[in-house]
């Protein structure tokens, strides 16, 4: 029987290698396409290696074989795709496999240092002012600073991570994170803080956002629900909500980052998946990645670390 290989690229969504094992099953497709094909199964320890040639494919001579090529990992969701594979030839694979992380394998995060964030973002913590309006809260009032960074702990950390490195995107938020004065709250998929009253007509006039409902978001003490603003793009939606205080002067919003809709990879739409009833920020982090896949300009730059 005539064989073929291909050479196939695997990684992370972010591009990192996976040092993880990954197993690689090949399904020739029912007759005629698949004709001449047998199953396969692969397994491979990929370490710093970010492709794997597999090699002695079955096929039929001429036209070739076509297989569906399924790929995962245990800390990751599944790839398939199609793939053809013709005679005595190495063919380079018809589609690239990142792989988005599996959110219920992630134990924790590998962020920035305090000392290494922006400075912008580095005055919203030194000036935190935070406060307890759920029992989750208390831990962190009191605290600002590098205090208040560090014992945010994983979840809450992405989320902040997430949401200012969207929030100061040129491109789909036209740097609205430059109007966030301090932070006052910091949840896993959300994060309150006092803001620039000028926010508001710059949201307002700003041809990347829209107005949106603000009817599943509840004012802070003292505050007055105003606008609420989302920002245009298909993935990874920004969504600010202002509130103004009772004297009139000062002006705070409530920020969360949504994935909009749902993502295709490899056969499957990638939806977010939800921890303790809220969005996951991990599943966030992977779709601002996909949201520029080339460039990464909305990489939070905080990788995982696993169970």
């Amino acid at each position: 029987m005539p064989q073929g290989a291909i050479t196939l690229p695997i990684s992370a969504l972010a591009g990192d290698p996976l040092q993880a094992a990954v197993d690689i099953d090949l399904d020739p497709l029912p007759p005629p396409a698949g004709a001449g094909g047998a199953r396969m199964q692969a397994s491979v320890n990929m370490g710093n290696a970010r492709e794997v040639k597999l090699e002695k494919i079955e096929c039929i001579g001429g036209p070739g074989t076509r297989y569906m090529i399924t790929v995962r990992s245990k800390n990751y969701c599944p790839y398939s795709f199609f793939q053809m594979v013709t005679s005595d030839r190495v063919l380079q694979a018809s589609d690239s496999v990142d792989l988005w992380v599996d959110p219920s394998r992630v134990k924790g995060i590998k962020g920035p240092k305090f000392q290494d964030l922006d400075p912008r973002q580095q005055r919203m913590l030194d000036t935190a002012r935070m406060f307890q309006l759920l029992p989750e809260d208390q831990d962190l009032v009191g605290k600002s600073g590098a205090k208040l960074y560090n014992a945010l702990g994983p979840l809450r950390q992405a989320c902040f991570l997430n949401i200012v490195k969207k929030a100061a995107h040129r491109g789909t938020t036209a740097n609205c994170g430059r109007f966030i004065r301090s932070l006052i709250l910091c949840r896993q998929d959300r994060f309150f803080a006092m803001v620039e009253p000028e926010i508001q007509d710059f949201l307002r006039n700003s041809d990347l956002f829209k107005s949106a409902p603000n009817t599943l978001h509840e004012p802070l003490p003292d505050f007055q629900m105003e606008e609420s603003f989302k920002s245009r793009d298909p993935h990874a939606n920004l969504q600010v909500t202002l509130m103004r205080h009772a004297n009139g002067a000062l002006m705070a919003a409530d920020i969360d980052i949504d994935e909009a809709s749902g993502i295709e990879h490899g056969f499957e739409v990638i939806r977010n998946a939800v921890f303790q009833d809220r969005t996951n920020p991990y599943l966030i982090h992977q779709f601002l990645i996909a949201a520029d896949p080339i460039e990464k300009t909305l990489d939070p730059g905080y990788r995982f670390l696993f169970k």
